[in-house]
């Protein structure tokens, strides 16, 4: 199992570090038709527990999509349950679709059960690339267009998809082929923890639940450590984010993913008063209107130098925190190939994502910590 790596806090702040539960406040465990419930904080996901089987509720699939999907993990007997899929476990082989989906492997100590992903070179870690090179991880297409005999070849349990929108013409062929498909939406999840928390499906079809709990569990509890943190300073610095992209520049909504990081680290998020999940489409006045003495700007996108920022739009220089090299981007582990963990282990670690926040926002909170994935614009 890999293990989780935990922030070093010197002991006179462990006195002030109590575990608490805010925003992200944990469903109680409750028992639903005598199925124990798994999961504390998705919103889109629930685990049930049975004698011997799991019952799991995808209840959006898609971001513009309200149909709920229901797929039974069972161990020996398969149950007379109504589901969309019924899965013996534990599952052997699978095919993952979104890099996103495979940390969760690496973590349970299975990465060779991926035996197929579309574009393997988008892939960061090291143990799955050295799958590729042996032959034993094939590469089955691009996202965009998966090859279904390629696909079939390998023999697969199952496929772990995802969706985008309403469509899911590129799932059909291979439901066709009689691989069962299941969907996981931890995209859709607006809670850092929350979706951290989509490790435990593939726990569960690995049929190491009890694992996946203890691995979700150390997390959560880093994060809510590190958030605890956060709270001791009275500062409050202001966060732009985004770029622009053609004429629009997409900044979080005030409800979504990333501005919870900027809020439990401490930040004050310019865009916190929309009550958006998704993406606020801005002018670039209306986002220099607000944000021009902004103290930094995260998630400068892929960008690397303040030079190559500027390059892409001059006006990029009139905002304060350009001016005062204060520009952040996710770009520290990028493999030669381009794949950017952040984009794949990144989701199953928000406590290191929160770290990083606060090691922006806040450096002598935690001095002695490098950043895992966000760095500082070179000129």
């Amino acid at each position: 199992m890999q293990k989780i790596k935990q922030i070093n806090i010197k002991p006179y702040l462990l006195i002030a570090i109590l575990f608490i539960i805010a925003c992200d406040s944990p469903k109680k465990q409750s028992e639903v038709q005598n199925g124990k419930e798994l999961i504390q904080y998705s919103q889109n996901l629930s685990i049930e527990e049975f004698t011997d089987y799991y019952k799991v509720n995808v209840m959006q699939a898609a971001s513009s999509d309200s149909i709920q999907f229901t797929y039974i993990f069972y161990k020996n007997n398969k149950p007379e349950v109504e589901a969309d899929a019924h899965i013996s476990i534990p599952v052997e082989r699978v095919v993952c679709l979104s890099t996103n989906h495979l940390p969760a492997f690496t973590a349970l100590g299975k990465t060779e059960a991926i035996v197929g992903f579309p574009g393997t070179h988008y892939i960061y870690e090291e143990a799955l690339l050295k799958l590729v090179e042996k032959g034993s991880l094939r590469d089955v297409g691009q996202k965009s267009g998966v090859n279904i005999e390629i696909l079939m070849s390998l023999q697969p349990d199952l496929v772990m998809g995802y969706t985008m929108g309403t469509s899911f013409e590129q799932l059909k062929p291979i439901q066709k082929s009689g691989i069962p498909v299941i969907l996981n939406a931890d995209y859709l999840e607006n809670s850092p923890l929350g979706r951290a928390e989509w490790l435990k499906l593939t726990a569960v079809l690995l049929n190491k639940y009890q694992e996946g709990d203890s691995i979700f569990k150390s997390i959560e509890e880093n994060y809510l450590a590190i958030k605890k943190l956060a709270e001791k300073t009275d500062e409050n610095p202001s966060v732009m984010t985004g770029v622009m992209y053609g004429d629009v520049w997409y900044v979080p909504g005030g409800e979504s993913y990333a501005a919870k990081f900027i809020e439990d680290a401490g930040g004050n998020y310019l865009w916190s008063d929309s009550q958006k999940t998704g993406s606020l489409e801005l002018s670039f006045e209306s986002v220099l209107d607000k944000a021009k003495k902004a103290d930094y700007w995260i998630g400068a996108a892929s960008f690397t130098r303040l030079e190559e920022l500027k390059n892409s739009n001059t006006k990029y220089a009139l905002f304060d925190a350009f001016e005062n090299d204060k520009v952040y981007s996710y770009t520290k582990r990028v493999n030669k190939n381009g794949a950017n963990d952040f984009l794949e282990s990144g989701y199953l670690r928000p406590d290191l994502i929160l770290k990083d926040y606060i090691k922006i926002l806040h450096p002598s909170l935690i001095p002695e910590e490098e950043s895992t994935y966000f760095q500082p614009l070179k000129p």
